[in-house]
């Protein structure tokens, strides 16, 4: 027996060290503190209260020592909270690396990976997996008497000529997700990590639930989704197979959401879909990861540091050697890059006719509207009906409209090209009527403004969209049932479009019938590509493509009439077939201006005076470009200013450091004024 700070420790190891939780940026470093007979438990990976600044503060243990580094005397460990091992090693090394890529703290992260701990569902769990555990070993008893019992029995002959053949699955036209699986969970050699863009045909779902039933009974795979209702959908087709599961959602209760956390960490399960949030889940025996439609920006984290799900998912393949699949119905500019980096191998379908893995796509080009005269010009042209009335003959209809709230950009009256700053390549706004144009990152005015294309420079405000779309619908189609999905609407489930339905839908509202939709029609085409970002293009494709997926095949007559102007890059995207020609032009020209992902950008948003101090006091890397502070618009923006720093990505390391380390120094001299820092932000342009 020895003492330490008055306290009698038996173990051989008196001294833990602790990460906290949600300290101060400051203070994001281990603590040690002296171990107690009533935290004799203690080990790493396991939550802790101990008192630090006179406050009871939660912390993981890290591991357990000898001698602690320092003469002086060690606080004890005030309270083992639990003997679950909640972050194991190599979950905190996936935790550290997180904060070190987003530029935050460790006990930020820690926060978003572990959900709060629930006493009662933690007692309940533990009853469960007693008995579980007792069902486990009777099970077992009974299993050994069947096969005494069935020994020298004679066995059933099978005529395995009269066997069917398995039948094909949309997974077998990649034949590069073979390879894949077979590779998941390989404690040696590469780790497969791969993105497949999935043909209209080939339902993620499917994709994914075969993936997952390849899979070897002990490994373990995650799947993480935007949206709840697309893990809905999954868990549906998981159950019809039989296939077990847990579902690690946000939006759950803390009981029920702890309780499944549990589940999943003591190995009850080893599939677990989720949101967001289930990022960090504990899965036992992780041999493969899979993330679905990765651009979309419910996959954003909005809580510091503002990791975003495939930096998480990007950590956990590496430190666990876990497989790691992107799924999409368009390409994705990130992905492009990690494809060309040959970070990701990029798995391409067999050919296939075009009929057969996709509906037919048709843009209203210049000729459809000389043919219909001036009502090929409107909104809702003729074309437009014929095509929905065509649908309504086979079933329902989806018709997109762009959301409401987009901030519209400024474009050239005569060709319609978006005013970008000539200094930053941000997107231009105006201020007020007859404004002069300004940019929203450096703050540069453009008083003689003149567009690249034309050289004329009279601009105007892109039209964005209309409330009114379901009400024309509904006085052209007066004997169509009419559902309205997103906006100020209420979601519509799948099992709850009619078969001969109108389907009014905001991006990422559509509702996905078992049946699929016999036509859909895009509608403001151009207001969805006039966003005021720089990658309203490459948004606008993802939206456009993942709603064409929802879409029958053209051999099933399946068909898309895209309403906008049919020459722009984007809309001719979309009626090719696999091209690649259009994300090619996008990533030339990004390289060009120095946007993502050929640069890295981090955004500083706060009080005036305090942006303006952390630029000043932070030293930041030699070569990067600060644009601003510039003062916020809107009626919540006063006193508040924006800057952006852009660096050469191969140094992102450096620019997270040093912004790092601007923070900690911000919060030791308790400087005064909000900040927040964000890397990487999606709007940053």
């Amino acid at each position: 027996m020895r003492t330490t700070a008055g306290f009698a420790v038996v173990d051989e190891l008196p001294v833990a060290s602790v990460r906290l939780v949600g300290v101060l940026p400051h203070l994001d470093r281990p603590f040690e503190y002296a171990v107690t007979p009533d935290t004799a438990a203690a080990a790493a990976g396991m939550r802790v209260r101990v008192r630090f600044s006179g406050r009871d503060t939660e912390g993981i243990v890290l591991g357990r020592h000898e001698r602690a580094s320092t003469d002086r005397a060690l606080a004890p460990l005030h309270r083992l909270v639990s003997e679950d091992v909640v972050v194991p090693p190599p979950m905190m090394r996936v935790v550290e690396e997180v904060a070190a890529r987003c530029a935050g703290t460790v006990g930020d992260v820690l926060r978003l990976a572990l959900p709060p701990r629930h006493a009662r569902a933690e007692k309940s769990d533990r009853a469960a997996a007693e008995k579980d555990a007792a069902q486990e070993v009777e099970g077992q008893g009974i299993e050994e008497q069947e096969v005494e019992e069935q020994d020298g029995a004679p066995e059933d002959t099978v005529d395995e000529a009269a066997e069917p053949g398995p039948s094909p699955r949309p997974g077998d036209r990649y034949p590069g997700l073979g390879a894949l699986l077979a590779r998941a969970g390989s404690p040696t050699g590469p780790v497969p990590r791969a993105t497949i863009t999935l043909d209209s045909a080939d339902p993620w779902t499917t994709v994914t639930a075969d993936a997952l039933g390849d899979l070897d009974p002990g490994q373990g795979a995650l799947v993480i989704a935007p949206d709840r209702r697309d893990v809905d959908r999954l868990s549906r087709i998981l159950t019809e197979r039989g296939i077990g599961h847990e579902i690690l959602a946000g939006a759950e209760g803390p009981e029920k959401r702890y309780r499944t956390f549990r589940r999943i960490l003591r190995g009850a399960t080893r599939i677990v879909l989720g949101n967001r949030s289930a990022a960090f889940a504990p899965v036992q025996g992780l041999a493969l990861v899979i993330c679905w439609d990765e651009g979309d920006d419910l996959l954003e984290e909005p809580r510091a540091p503002y990791p975003h799900v495939r930096t998480v998912l990007q950590c956990r393949s590496h430190e666990e050697r876990c497989a790691l699949l992107f799924l999409s119905a368009s390409d994705s500019v990130p992905l492009r890059a990690l494809t060309d980096a040959g970070y990701l191998a990029r798995l391409d379908p067999i050919p296939a006719p075009v009929r057969s893995v996709r509906p037919h796509i048709v843009a209203m080009d210049q000729y459809l509207r000389d043919r219909e005269g001036a009502s090929g010009r409107s909104r809702l042209p003729q074309e437009a009906m014929r095509v929905i009335r065509r649908g309504l003959e086979r079933g329902p209809v989806l018709v997109q409209v762009p959301r409401s709230g987009y901030v519209p950009a400024i474009a050239c009256t005569f060709c319609g090209t978006r005013a970008q700053c000539p200094h930053c390549a941000a997107q231009l706004s105006i201020t007020g009527r007859g404004g002069h144009l300004h940019c929203r990152v450096c703050g540069r005015r453009e008083d003689g403004y003149r567009c690249p294309e034309c050289d004329r420079t009279q601009v105007r405000a892109m039209v964005i969209g209309s409330t009114r779309t379901a009400e024309e619908l509904h006085r052209a189609f007066p004997d169509s049932p009419l559902r309205v999905a997103g906006g100020a609407h209420d979601t519509l489930a799948d099992t709850e479009v009619p078969s001969d339905a109108i389907v009014v839908a905001t991006p990422g509202a559509e509702p996905a019938p078992p049946v699929r939709f016999a036509a859909a029609l895009l509608l403001d085409a151009d207001a969805m590509l006039g966003r005021a970002a720089f990658d309203a293009d490459v948004e606008a494709i993802r939206r456009w493509r993942n709603a064409i997926a929802l879409v029958r095949t053209a051999e099933d007559g399946g068909e898309v009439l895209i309403v906008g102007t049919a020459t722009l890059p984007a809309i001719r995207d979309l009626v090719a077939h696999r091209s690649s020609a259009f994300f090619d032009r996008v990533l030339a020209d990004r390289q060009d201006l120095d946007l993502p992902p050929f640069s890295r950008v981090a955004e500083i948003v706060g009080d005036k005076d305090a942006c303006r101090l952390f630029l000043e006091t932070t030293e930041l890397p030699d070569g990067t470009d600060v644009f601003g502070p510039v003062d916020l618009e809107g009626p919540e923006a006063d006193g508040r200013a924006r800057a952006v720093v852009r660096l050469d990505p191969r140094r992102s390391r450096e620019l997270a450091d040093a912004l790092r380390a601007g923070v900690s120094a911000r919060s030791a001299r308790k400087a005064r004024g909000s900040l927040r820092v964000r890397l990487d932000p999606p709007d940053v342009f």
